[in-house]
């Protein structure tokens, strides 16, 4: 029939379904409406979401008739997979994926029964084989029958010729997984026999594989735009199935709780490791620039991009149920909770669960396969995908033919399964870090943050890049590969420098600082350890990353943002650190940073000879500052004196200042720290320690834990009118915390020299340069100190973040066909900056 009688028909039995009860045994209706083949788009625009919740309030019979039905027909077609019922079986997947969310939206009673309760089916007849008889048209006869049983089992009409099925839910869940490598439907029939025993062989699962790569390299790709389009309505299927987690609040949400996800992951999962390899393989395998040549993508096929776009959202949702498989250097509760100090962890201590512990609560078998992954060449492809994918979006930007490569528009679904490759997979930071070149990962991550510094959007984008770096930040290696010379030119506004990495990381994260959102603040913390943590191994820092890293260390100390909260000096302290660390182990290729350090000195000075009266005056003014920009706004709010000249003056800033203050008062009480003391160990022989850092992202509770210190100090300060006040104690304390010794023997000792040199006239900054780095500091500065390594540790707020993260972007990413419902309000997994 044609398209439009089509629409018409479809839409009648729409119409229908929302204004009168059907019959279950109405075959003809039914049949209509499963023969009645559509594409996505007319079933997304025919069915609309007040639809499916008028039938759950209702029709609730018709809906139940409805989903057993369509599961029904999906189950018939991977038991006799013949490719004339194909098109019903689309038909019934795009249907399936227009209500589910729907049904998960109303977690009604009726719909958990529907979903969970053990239905009555017929039991499957007796059979010759091979004949048309012994496998019905879907929709008709012996499968119309099925979904009959089905629908009426809640009359317990049961007796010799029916049997107890599983729930629905579980028969969809299988009936997927077996969709997905159904011969002639989403994979090319294998033409291979296999016998039972053969099943989990490797030649088994290469004949299956979507792609090769993780799993098996050996699988020649057969490209087809009729299977990549059958797998991306099955994918829709999986997504839509799995998406409860979208309508929990944060207090109530357990990671552990969808039951779907638990059938999903279950070590009895069909195909599961050639589900996890196809999807790995079918998003790091893709090509962003088509046939490897400028304007390749508009003649390769046009499926390829929206399918790995499915897979990485079907995966990283799969990856991202339960707990975490132990990695072995753990012990038996995780190893995470009070530090070896007795300092407490950032938060909840992160449950594990053992590779052979399948029926414990959490259990993930996409987890456990992930985290077997340790094959060289497999370890490699990963990477290289990574690299490829993520370096794709500055690329596409920056190329001189537009258009001429595609732009990846998932690089936030990418960072999100980098992370989980990262966090799941022992073998692979270790092995990026020693064989490949990390900063080909470090240069697109860079360029994220740059570009989405100042949008709103991308605020949750700023937290992933942040966590990824931080993660990275913790090995040593990581420090020494970003001595590697920076030469590219990224399409952002980065001054223009000649260094290495670690210049275009100090410069990146000051611009973070300085001319970021004012919700970035939460994260200072973390840019500044990311800078502390690579620091002892920058050989050579340039003139321009010197100067700001020196800029930051003026800002940090200025009174509005030192008085700004009795805590804020230990993000001095971790400047300082830096500092220290690049003067005591990196000092003769650093000459730019002593030289920044000698040209500021009063800086230093002054904070070094900080008394209680400076530092209540500093106080005292910031306090006025504040009040008076108050009062500026009160009156700009009600139309008062200054007009709109004065309210433009008031809120303008020009770019001098922009580049040395943050953009808004950066300390709020509610800064978030992302970092906690919770484990000592000692480093490979090295005199230094090693910080776990527990990083609890913007569903904190409680204030910065980095903080502790500074905090146990609130009794000896005071505060007026809400504002902090310093005290002796609390100068006391700062002054004891600062490590200033190593800064100040370094002053002492070269800044008359230096004077003296200038003094003599006719010295230019080169020659000033050669001065200091011929000038030796041995047996003048301390002892070193140990390097303090701070490294990320998981806990239940960086999880809860990760999945809030992830199915924001999911809903957003799929709003072309609307699977889910924007127009109404979610009660999604909020990225809430407030306390938890």
């Amino acid at each position: 029939m044609g398209g439009q009688s089509s629409r018409a028909i479809f839409t009648d039995i729409v119409t229908q379904l929302k204004t009168t009860d059907v019959d279950p045994n109405d075959h003809d209706f039914w049949d209509d409406l499963w023969k009645t083949t559509l594409n996505v788009d007319d079933i997304f625009e025919l069915i609309q979401p007040e639809d499916v919740r008028l039938l759950i309030e209702d029709r609730p019979n018709n809906l139940k008739t409805l989903f057993t039905q369509a599961v029904a027909q999906l189950y018939q077609v991977v038991e006799t997979p013949y490719p004339v019922y194909f098109d019903q079986a689309l038909n019934c997947a795009r249907i399936l994926s227009r209500v589910l969310p729907f049904m998960l939206e109303s977690n009604s009673k009726f719909v958990k029964e529907l979903f969970w309760t053990r239905q009555q089916v017929p039991k499957p007849k007796a059979s010759g084989g091979g004949g048309a008889d012994a496998a019905a048209a879907p929709g008709t006869s012996s499968t119309a029958a099925a979904a009959e049983g089905a629908t009426e089992a809640a009359g317990g009409d049961g007796g010799e010729d029916v049997q107890e099925s599983e729930p629905v839910a579980v028969i969809l869940v299988n009936a997927i997984f077996h969709l997905l490598f159904l011969p002639d439907f989403t994979i090319e029939d294998p033409n291979m026999d296999f016998a039972e025993e053969d099943l989990s062989s490797p030649e088994f699962k290469s004949a299956l594989m979507w792609a090769p790569g993780v799993g098996s390299t050996e699988k020649s790709v057969v490209t087809s735009t009729a299977y990549d389009k059958n797998r991306i309505d099955v994918l829709r299927v999986m997504i839509a199935a799995f998406c409860d987690a979208l309508y929990q609040v944060p207090d109530a949400y357990d990671s552990c709780a969808s039951m779907w996800l638990e059938v999903a992951t279950s070590c009895d999962s069909p195909y599961a490791e050639i589900v996890f390899y196809s999807l790995m393989n079918t998003v790091l395998g893709y090509d962003p620039v088509g046939w490897g040549m400028p304007y390749g993508n508009l003649v390769s096929t046009d499926t390829a991009k929206p399918l790995m776009e499915a897979a990485v959202q079907a995966l990283i949702v799969l990856l991202d149920y339960g707990h975490p498989i132990r990695p072995p250097h753990l012990n038996g509760n995780g190893g995470v909770g009070s530090g070896a100090d007795g300092t407490a962890s950032a938060g909840p201590p992160l449950p594990y669960v053992s590779a052979d512990e399948t029926d414990s609560q959490g259990f993930n078998v996409f987890r456990r396969i992930m985290s077997t992954v340790e094959d060289p060449a497999q370890l490699n492809f990963i990477f290289r995908g990574f690299v490829r994918l993520l370096n794709n979006v500055p690329q596409a930007e920056a190329s001189y033919l537009p258009y001429s490569i595609t732009r990846v528009g998932i690089e936030q679904e990418l960072l999100v399964l980098l992370w989980k490759c990262l966090e799941e997979i022992p073998k692979f930071m270790p092995y990026i870090l020693r064989h490949c070149d990390v900063t080909e990962i470090l240069v697109p991550v860079c360029y994220f943050m740059l570009e989405g510094r100042r949008d709103p959007s991308k605020v949750g984008l700023m937290y992933l890049c942040t966590f990824t770096l931080l993660k990275l930040s913790g090995e040593r290696n990581f420090g020494v590969s970003l001595n590697k010379p920076y030469s590219l030119r990224l399409p952002v506004d980065v001054p223009l420098f000649s260094g290495n990495h670690t210049d275009l990381l100090v410069i990146v994260l000051h611009k973070m600082i300085v001319s970021g959102l004012e919700k970035l603040s939460a994260l200072y913390n973390c840019f500044l350890t990311i800078i502390c943590n690579v620091s002892p191994y920058c050989k050579a820092l340039s003139t321009v990353a010197s100067v700001k890293l020196v800029n930051l260390f003026q800002l940090f100390t200025s009174p509005r943002f030192l008085y700004a909260n009795e805590g804020n000096h230990v993000y001095v302290a971790m400047l300082l650190e830096t500092l220290n660390n690049i003067v005591q182990y990196q000092y003769e290729g650093n000459v730019n940073i002593v030289y920044a350090i000698v040209r500021r000195k009063e800086i230093f000075e002054s904070l070094a000879a900080l008394t209680l009266p400076a530092a209540i005056s500093g106080a005292a003014e910031l306090a006025a500052k504040r009040q008076a920009r108050a009062e500026e706004k009160g009156k700009e709010a009600n139309g008062k004196a200054g007009g709109g000249a004065t309210a433009a003056a008031g809120g303008k800033k020009n770019k001098a200042d922009e580049d040395s203050e943050p953009s808004s008062n950066p300390m709020p009480t509610e800064l978030v720290s992302t970092t906690s003391v919770v484990e000592r160990e000692r480093e490979d022989g090295e005199s230094g320690e090693v910080e776990a850092v527990s990083a609890k992202g913007p569903l904190s509770s409680g204030a910065s834990s980095s903080s502790s210190s500074a905090s146990s100090s609130s009794s000896s300060a005071s505060s007026s009118a809400g504002r902090f006040v310093p005290t002796q104690a609390w100068l006391d304390e700062v002054k004891a915390e600062l490590p200033l010794n190593t800064i100040m023997r370094l002053l002492r000792h070269l800044v008359p020299q230096v004077d003296e040199l200038a003094a003599a006239g006719g010295v230019d900054e080169m020659q000033v340069l050669d001065f200091i780095r011929q000038t030796t500091m041995v047996g003048l500065l301390p002892v070193p100190h140990p390097i303090v390594i701070r490294k990320y540790q998981p806990n239940k707020y960086t999880c809860l973040w990760f999945t809030a993260f992830q199915w924001g972007v999911i809903f957003m990413h799929n709003q072309q066909v609307p699977l889910f419902d924007g127009k109404v309000y979610i009660r999604t997994l909020t990225l809430s900056l407030k306390r938890h």
